[in-house]
């Protein structure tokens, strides 16, 4: 994956994220992510931790995967509910699978309001990272160890918008960009991500 966690990080990182989502081809591991679908202040949400996946054909498919199952056990979880989706990131991929969300935040040429704002906070608060965050640019900045993004650096996705949004992230370093959009109940309702 190519991010140097420590065992305490990767411990701590289990316990904040449950659920552990596998992607296979060919009885070959394509893909991980961690997750939670959890409340933040009675809000549904699902949250993308730390996650990756191997370089090859099989990448796409593979990231496609992960995040759907996540979306499955939404719409199982949170019946008749929009929910929130949310990671950091630090490639134009990540970015680019809120593609199909609602009310995307950050996004070009978007100036966010008060509320989206705090959503960020809330996000990087959960996440661990808030004394870095700045809430304006959803940027987390540098710190003293690497940042657990979900890693989609092998998937050529995105195209102008996410890669005018993420810019450049050095997780390895700390950085990341918090980012976020609805789903909305209807589509996961209609297998949405799947």
């Amino acid at each position: 994956m190519g991010l140097p966690l420590a065992d305490e990080q990767l411990d701590q990182h289990v316990e904040h994220f449950p659920l552990v989502v596998l992607s296979t081809h060919d009885e070959v591991c394509s893909g991980f992510l961690f997750g939670s679908l959890e409340r933040i202040g009675g809000t549904p949400c699902i949250l993308w931790g730390l996650g990756a996946v191997r370089k090859g054909t099989n990448a796409k498919p593979a990231l496609e995967e992960l995040v759907g199952e996540l979306y499955r056990r939404a719409a199982i979880s949170f019946p008749d509910e929009d929910v929130l989706v949310a990671g950091r990131m630090a490639q134009p991929a990540a970015y680019a699978l809120l593609g199909g969300l609602a009310d995307v935040c950050p996004r070009p040429r978007y100036n966010p309001n008060g509320e989206e704002r705090a959503w960020g906070r809330r996000l990087a608060r959960r996440f661990g990272c808030d004394a870095r965050y700045d809430d304006r640019t959803f940027r987390v900045a540098g710190g003293s160890g690497p940042e657990p993004v979900f890693d989609t650096r092998f998937v050529k996705m995105g195209g102008k918008a996410a890669t005018e949004i993420i810019g450049t992230v050095d997780p390895q370093s700390g950085e990341a960009v918090i980012a976020y959009g609805w789903a909305m109940a209807e589509m996961l309702a209609d297998g949405f991500g799947r």
